[in-house]
């Protein structure tokens, strides 16, 4: 009897299990005012719950207004089973600047979306100045003299501005887009004038290339030479002249990319007396890494960035304060950036090429394959990444390796 029991309990227990296997459901990150960042239908999911189409998507998941529109740019795909769709989003027919969503599709099926959706309710859309007072307002702004404008382009936008200077909350509002053809050294950027009051809400470089090359003098690689910008009078670590826009932060110990301010020198060359006390030389580091990682796979293999189509790379250094963070490198599954942690028990900043490389590679495993990081899958994305890390430090600096 006993043995009798003993088997029927044996039995039993795998049927349990399996009785009460969860169903799996999509994976949806949002911003902190609710607002959905990005959504992920991992392997197995009901194919119900699967939005049948880019309308379904944006209708059932941001369950958009009907004042909502979603516009479709042209892309040239170079893999037959994996089809990216991008779409920039308009609202009562105007584009809203630096909005839209980014469909992935994998053998026909949508396995993940993300992107910025701007939710709009109510929105005046009729301006109540013209074009060519916005960029008066602009001129005068930016003190260039009306002599020395030749034309100018004004285009109407809904922008995102920060209610609070410098504050992450955000309100859309219409403005003209001014850019001004004028023989004046003032005239590197673009204004973004309310197209009600003519104030100028904001400004932003205009000068993509605007470029130098700095002198580095990094922790682990000697001295090299590296792109960086200038603008807000200084040299920053940002590179707009490859296919896809570099930028290295400092997050002065904080875990969100909402509190990262640039990391900035006065005649760009950034010497060891000026950046080493404060460790800020590891993003020297890291930023001179991501330009020769992204022209070896561009170069030789034709890739261009981590999802092949220019995703901007944006590195944060001095991340976190725990020791566990601080001792890390990691890639941000939910807002697509590299973080690097300046050291603490077993390290000091991890910032080398291989460090680089490998959560690199954790980018394009992500962007590319769109896998979780779980089980057997999180351990092929640490693998690839290692192997990734070896490599590219062997081409890039065969003697540390």
């Amino acid at each position: 009897m006993k043995k009798l029991i003993y088997a029927a309990i044996f039995i039993a227990v795998p049927f349990l299990c399996f009785s009460q296997e969860k169903v799996k459901e999509p994976i949806i990150t949002k911003d902190k005012t609710g607002i959905i960042q990005s959504v992920e239908f991992p392997d197995g999911i009901q194919t119900s719950k699967v939005p049948s189409s880019s309308v379904a998507f944006f209708n059932d998941f941001l369950q958009v207004s009907f004042n909502d529109e979603f516009r479709k740019k042209p892309r040239k795909e170079k893999r037959e089973e994996f089809i990216h769709e991008h779409f920039d989003q308009y609202y009562k027919g105007i584009k809203v600047d630096d909005a839209g969503f980014t469909l992935h599709y994998k053998n026909g099926k949508l396995f993940y979306a993300n992107g910025h959706y701007v939710k709009i309710n109510d929105l005046d859309t009729t301006p109540t100045i013209a074009p060519e007072k916005a960029k008066d307002c602009f001129a005068n702004y930016k003190s260039i003299p009306s002599d020395s404008i030749a034309d100018f382009i004004a285009d109407l936008v809904i922008k995102e501005v920060p209610v609070i200077e410098g504050d992450s909350v955000f309100l859309p509002k219409l403005a003209y887009r001014v850019y001004i053809y004028a023989d004046y050294d003032n005239n590197i950027e673009i204004g973004f004038v309310d197209a009600h009051t003519c104030e100028v809400l904001l400004t932003e470089p205009a000068l993509a290339g605007y470029s130098a090359t700095g002198t580095f003098a990094t922790r682990y690689s000697d001295s090299r030479q590296g792109i960086t910008q200038n603008y807000s009078g200084a040299f920053h670590l940002a590179d707009s002249t490859r296919g896809a826009l570099i930028h290295t932060w400092n997050l002065n110990g904080s875990t969100s990319i909402l509190d990262r301010i640039e990391l900035s020198d006065n005649d760009n060359n950034w010497t060891s007396a000026e950046h080493s006390a404060s460790e800020n030389d590891m993003g020297l580091d890291v930023h001179w890494a991501l330009q020769q990682i992204y022209d070896r796979l561009n170069n030789i293999h034709d890739i261009n960035s981590f999802d092949d189509s220019g995703f901007a790379i944006d590195a944060h250094i001095h991340y976190g304060t725990s020791n566990n963070n601080r001792d890390n490198a990691f890639w941000n599954l939910v807002d697509n950036v590299l973080l690097f942690g300046d050291g603490a028990v077993d390290f000091r900043p991890v910032a080398s090429i291989d460090a680089v490389a490998h959560e690199f590679g954790h980018g394009i495993s992500d962007l590319q394959m769109g896998w979780p990081y779980t089980g057997d899958r999180a351990a092929f994305h640490e693998g690839m990444s290692d192997i990734w890390a070896a490599i590219l430090e062997q081409r890039i600096r065969p003697s540390s390796t």
